[in-house]
């Protein structure tokens, strides 16, 4: 019960810090300081759309949302989008080799399998398993991500542990063509070359992203081979509407398992192919009302290889193929003091597994899904109140009904409240039939600004889970009980600092034990320098897996992370830059067993040209 008591005087002292943050009166300012914090702490009023499904200010959102900008991208030299991920407070994403490995990404300790991750409005979740391959998804079309930490079922259906919304680039407005080529290279002969095409005339724009990412392998056997293309096309109506669509395809063969040095004779390789499109239609309709449609189609096709290391003897494959497509309606009612959404879902999804050695219920399997939801903003002064509710018939677990209630409290133009709380589930993989996973989640937080040049956020939660599956979790009910706090300067001599830091005790409630497997403490911190010709920061983070000891797990270090960069040559519409990066460069290890090791220190170099 140590870690019991721990979490109550962490918990203890976040209260304070919530009283303190309340009663410190506000600090005399210089004049010439207030340019630098407006720029920082101005994400109050920025448009955050993924809580309830349109657009409308963070300080009106209930919800503990993190939002992570361009800017902030450009500035980690990122490949993928699970690099983004690695450093936003409260994620843990496990590793598991090269850039564009597979990469299994977890929010405030719930399962990977929990979280809905969205590309353009189109589950990247599979069918088979609800992995998410955020390796797959390139850092270059990434306009921005936000991020919800706990059950958002009342806007989305199945998301128990939360939702990463991954809002893509928009065609670049002013211009006819523009664009940007990039090449690096880094040990092990890994390379990421992109070429970028954008632009827009007569109402008409475009963006085209193509590329190709590779490597031999930072870690052995871990080889990655994958080639990517995205476009996306809009045109604005005449009558305040615009049509849109967007299609994205990646294939990829890598290295997944290596067994070898731990004495076992089999390694598996992994071959897959995806196809994403979406075909859209917003339209303004006056007197506030806006109407969108939205069309979207998935496919997606798994070869799981498996092979002795010493001879090359080959196991039967596995070969899994996916389709989803799906329709969604949504009619915005946007007033001064009110926000109403009203909307549906339908998917019509189809699996096929050909493997021949599972004991699967079902190994081919069609079902059709569809959901309605509604929620609502009322603002009143300082107060906002956002219910909301969704009803989904799922065909294979029933109808599920999922409720939310949240309100955001502005104290003054330094500080707000939150409180949220929810029911959320998520499905089981489609092959089996097994219950639904059910939570009930309850935060509550405050954001502020009252000491100069530091942000500070904090948030205090509950996860109440049951009908659990797992090999040593079925049936069961757990509760994890939690705090999240996070920091943020704003740039003097050009340098910020910032911080994030997530606790969770989970245990079971039939007998109070710990749940292994579940991480426990989650670490980032950053250095940042920006003077709009140099750059560079320096990331940190750790994760305190928890996992079983019997898996020789490591994870009692820092991982550190060096990014740099230099903008040569810069012109009005044209620039020249070079970047480099020195990965997990005072080579610790982080990882919770053994058969999937972390990266050791390795560094990476190259060049972009803007035009």
């Amino acid at each position: 019960m140590s870690n019991r008591n721990l979490l109550n005087s962490l918990r203890a002292l976040l209260t304070v810090l919530f009283l303190v943050l309340l009663l410190s009166p506000a600090p005399a300012r210089a004049e010439q300081d207030t340019e630098d914090t407006l720029g920082l702490f101005t994400a109050w009023q920025e448009q955050s759309s993924t809580a309830s499904r349109a657009p409308k200010p963070l300080s009106q959102t209930a919800e503990n949302v993190t939002a992570i900008t361009r800017k902030e991208i450009e500035a980690l030299n990122a490949h993928t989008l699970a690099d983004i991920l690695i450093t936003a407070p409260g994620i843990q994403v496990d590793m598991r080799g090269s850039p564009g490995s597979l990469a299994f990404t977890n929010i405030q300790s719930s399962k990977y399998n929990h979280v809905l991750v969205l590309v353009d409005g189109v589950p990247l979740n599979s069918l088979n398993d609800n992995f998410s391959d955020v390796g797959s998804v390139p850092a270059d079309i990434i306009e921005r991500i936000e991020i919800v930490k706990g059950a958002a079922s009342s806007s989305w259906g199945q998301a128990l542990g939360g939702v990463i919304n991954v809002i893509t680039k928009s065609p670049e407005q002013g211009r006819t063509v523009s664009g940007a080529a990039s090449a690096s290279m880094g040990e092990r002969t890994t390379s990421d070359d992109r070429l970028e095409l954008s632009g827009t005339s007569n109402g008409l724009g475009y963006l085209l992203s193509g590329g190709y990412l590779g490597s031999n392998g930072v870690l052995q056997h871990r080889q990655l081979h994958s080639a990517n293309g995205y476009g996306k096309l809009t045109y604005d109506l005449a009558d305040a509407g615009q049509i849109f669509a967007t299609f994205r395809y990646t294939r990829a063969s890598q290295g997944e398992l290596f067994l070898a040095p731990l004495g076992i004779d089999f390694q598996e390789d992994e071959d897959t192919r995806n196809l994403y499109a979406t075909l859209g239609f917003r339209r303004n309709l006056g007197n506030g009302l806006e109407l969108e449609l939205f069309g979207r189609h998935a496919y997606r096709r798994i070869g799981i290889f498996g092979s002795q290391v010493s001879d090359g003897a080959q196991f039967p494959p596995t070969i899994i193929k996916e389709n989803a497509s799906g329709a969604d309606l949504k009619l915005i009612w946007r007033k001064e003091y009110n926000l109403l959404v009203i909307g549906g879902d339908y998917e019509h999804d189809e699996l096929k597994n050909s493997d021949i050695q599972g004991n699967f219920d079902y190994l081919n399997r069609k079902v059709d899904r569809w959901g309605i939801f509604l929620n609502d903003t009322l603002a009143t002064g300082p107060v906002a109140i956002t219910p909301g509710v969704r009803f989904d018939h799922t065909r294979t677990n029933g109808d599920q009904f999922s409720p939310s209630l949240g309100a955001t409290w502005q104290l003054d133009d330094k500080t707000i409240l939150r409180a949220y709380t929810a029911q959320g589930y998520s499905l089981p993989e489609l092959v089996y039939n097994k219950p639904t996973e059910k939570i009930w989640t309850s935060q509550i937080g405050i954001e502020s600004q009252v000491i100069p040049y530091l942000w500070l956020k904090g948030t205090m939660f509950r996860n109440e889970t049951w009908n659990l599956q797992g090999i040593d979790t079925a049936g069961s009910r757990h509760i994890a009980l939690g705090s999240e706090l996070e920091a943020r300067t704003t740039p003097i001599l050009n340098t910020s600092l910032g911080a994030g830091w997530t606790y969770t005790d989970t245990y079971r409630t039939s007998d109070g034990t710990p749940v292994l497997g579940a991480p426990r403490h989650t670490l980032q911190l950053s250095v940042r320098y920006d003077d709009q010709t140099y750059r560079g920061m320096l990331t940190g983070r750790q994760i305190y897996w928890h996992s079983d000891p019997a898996f020789n797990g490591r994870y009692y270090g820092l991982i550190w992370d060096l990014h740099l960069g230099a903008t040569l040559l810069k012109r009005e519409n044209s620039s020249l830059e070079l970047f480099f990066t020195g990965y997990n460069i005072f080579n610790g290890r982080m990882y919770q067993d053994e058969f999937t090791p972390s990266t050791g220190r390795w560094f990476e170099g190259g060049m972009k040209v803007r035009f």
